[in-house]
């Protein structure tokens, strides 16, 4: 195991466990699990296989489970890692010699190890554990730590389950704690969706934001509050929570130009709060963007392009994740002007230059070589039409939902790198894996090692 012995309260931080070898030695053997437990004082937002099973086929993956029963549960307080079927407690039970993860006779095999991110307490002292889920009673679903089936062989062999416990000190592998340092704090972009815009007076005017932070669970991110402001006049435009997603949108009003009037522009920033955290959740830094609306009394033709945006996630390597992002959209009846640009946008932050318009087709692709960093965190990719103007036509678009990644860190333990739980917003990090509907904060969906499309619409706890 690799884990920090000291974290700040509220900080995140990542505790990996990879199981040792065994061996399976006389008979063929299938549907083996194997059960992690879970803290009860620090919140999980994040988990996802670290590395692959060794000499073990079928497909491994994540699952959360109760302790208990062993059955798969959303919010259980524990991980299994499994193929999908079960021995004698959990979920798609079973007996025989196929089925789920399967290990062949006279094999030394390994379970791929498990990388945990956690959101620490902001009480000091607290001491955070990780450790084995099936110390309970023998013969019980709370007692068995590893299971599998098989068949005895022979003419009139059967089938069977069995199982393993573990000791009661395997309970509490690792110990982490709360130190009595300064509340971590997450920090957050924010950015006016479209850039400089050109608003006809005559109609309520929409603005847009995007509030990112990508440690930070969805439901805190929307407690901030994003304010609109004309800077040049001191005037408050509006304000309006961030979505599940981020964006901030208010309608505004401004007072009509006279048609014989001049153009008016106006600085107008959108400032993001942050969120005060407390014992349970986290702080969120302050954030802002600023932009130029220029009023005008003529009528402006708005051409608006929706995009949908599709993540797919490449094979990791031992320095970076491959990431393309596609994004289809329909053409507005009045055809984009010659220079017509749009911008990819990770978390908020753009990447790489802007892209030419395409004179034809509804489809834009990009390729993102992510670094893999520390930490575990959530991506979320959008792209923007850089907003042009000829005369007073003027073309817009933007990302209606974002394509969410969660991805891992290497959690290097090089003392001369960043220090385990540290916060490196620049990281990304490696293939997707198994199921991670145990993320908490987060829109997710169940995931294969296969090349996962995410979609711009998934949903949470999916």
């Amino acid at each position: 195991m690799t884990y920090p012995e000291s974290v700040a309260p509220g900080e995140i931080f990542t505790v990996t466990l990879e199981p040792g070898v065994m061996r399976n030695n006389s008979r063929n053997h299938a549907r083996f699990t194997y059960d992690i437990a879970l803290p009860d004082n620090a919140e999980l937002v994040g988990s996802s296989l670290a590395s692959g099973a060794q000499n073990m086929s079928g497909t491994p993956a994540l699952t959360r489970i109760n302790p208990q029963t062993k059955v798969n549960q959303a919010d259980g307080n524990a991980l299994r890692i499994w193929g999908g079927q079960s021995a004698r407690w959990g979920t798609n039970t079973g007996t025989g010699t196929s089925g789920g993860l399967t290990v062949n006779s006279g094999t030394d095999f390994r379970f791929p190890a498990v990388a945990m991110t956690f959101r620490a307490p902001a009480i000091p002292a607290t001491e955070i554990h990780v450790g084995l889920a099936g110390t309970g009673p023998n013969s019980s679903a709370a007692g068995a730590q590893i299971m599998y089936s098989g068949n005895t062989g022979g003419l009139f062999g059967s089938n069977f389950q069995n199982e393993c416990a573990a000791s009661a000190n395997a309970a509490q592998l690792s110990t982490t704690t709360v130190s009595d340092a300064e509340y971590a704090v997450l920090p957050s972009t924010t950015r006016v969706v479209g850039g400089d815009q050109l608003a006809d007076t005559a109609e309520p005017v929409i603005l847009r934001a995007q509030v990112s932070s990508p440690y930070a669970a969805a439901g805190n991110l929307s407690q901030g509050t994003v304010t609109f402001r004309d800077t040049d006049n001191d005037v408050v435009l509006g304000v309006a929570n961030p979505d599940a997603d981020g964006f901030a949108e208010i309608t505004h009003e401004f007072d009509r130009i006279p048609d014989s009037d001049p153009d008016v522009p106006l600085n107008v920033v959108a400032e993001y709060s942050g969120f005060e955290g407390d014992s349970v959740e986290a702080t969120i830094s302050p954030s802002s963007d600023s932009i130029v609306l220029t009023l005008t009394p003529k009528v402006v033709v708005q051409w608006v392009t929706d995009f949908t945006v599709r993540a797919t996630i490449g094979q990791l390597t031992e320095e970076a994740l491959p990431v393309t992002v596609t994004a289809t959209f329909t053409r507005p009846e009045l055809e984009y002007p010659a220079d017509t640009l749009v911008q990819l946008y990770r978390n908020g932050e753009a990447l790489g230059e802007p892209v030419p318009m395409p004179d034809s087709g509804t489809t834009l692709t990009w390729e993102d070589v992510a670094p893999r960093g520390e930490r575990n965190a959530t991506y979320r990719y959008t792209v923007e039409l850089d907003t042009i103007r000829v005369e007073y036509d003027q073309w817009t678009g933007a990302t209606a939902q974002p394509a969410a990644v969660i991805v891992r860190g290497l959690n290097d333990t090089n003392p001369d790198g960043p220090a385990t739980g540290s916060l490196d917003t620049g990281s990304l990090t490696g293939r997707l894996e198994g199921s991670l509907t145990d993320s908490v904060g987060y829109d997710v969906a169940p995931l294969s090692g296969v090349m996962p499309d995410l979609s711009a619409t998934l949903s949470s706890g999916s």
